[in-house]
């Protein structure tokens, strides 16, 4: 975490990390290694750190977060950052992009837990609370 927040730009000191551990994974036949969760000091703390990974893979597009930025050896594997849902909200995101996809939305995202779609830049954010939500896409 500390060596994720140098390279992003966002410093972290070992005090600001309250707890990190190792999520179950939702399909045990999944190779992809299990997601960690780490809890931060304080909300603005993980908001700031949450905007400062969304501004590194902006300024590198090609050249996302990767293992190779966190000096992990092996093969280039990309590092996703993302607010830790619980499983039920992970399959409300899921649904939403698939239904954003279908229908040509180009924002899905989370925030505080909660899920929002949005068409466009000018288009107001929909909150997805439920999958009878997704019908109100259109």
């Amino acid at each position: 975490m500390v060596q994720l927040s140098k390279v992003i730009e966002s410093p972290l000191t070992c005090d600001d990390i309250q707890c990190v551990t190792r999520v179950a994974k939702l399909s045990p036949n999944n190779d992809r290694p299990r997601a960690i969760v780490a809890k931060l000091r304080t909300p603005r703390l993980r908001d700031t750190f949450l905007a400062a990974v969304s501004k590194f893979n902006k300024a590198h597009g090609d050249d996302k977060l990767s293992s190779q930025h966190l000096g992990i050896g092996g093969p280039r594997v990309p590092v996703f950052v993302a607010e830790h849902l619980t499983p039920t909200a992970k399959k409300l995101h899921a649904a939403a992009r698939v239904k954003a996809k279908e229908l040509n939305y180009r924002y899905v995202w989370s925030r505080y837990g909660r899920i929002y779609v949005r068409r466009n830049e000018e288009s107001q954010a929909l909150l997805i609370k439920t999958t009878a939500s997704l019908n109100l896409m259109h």
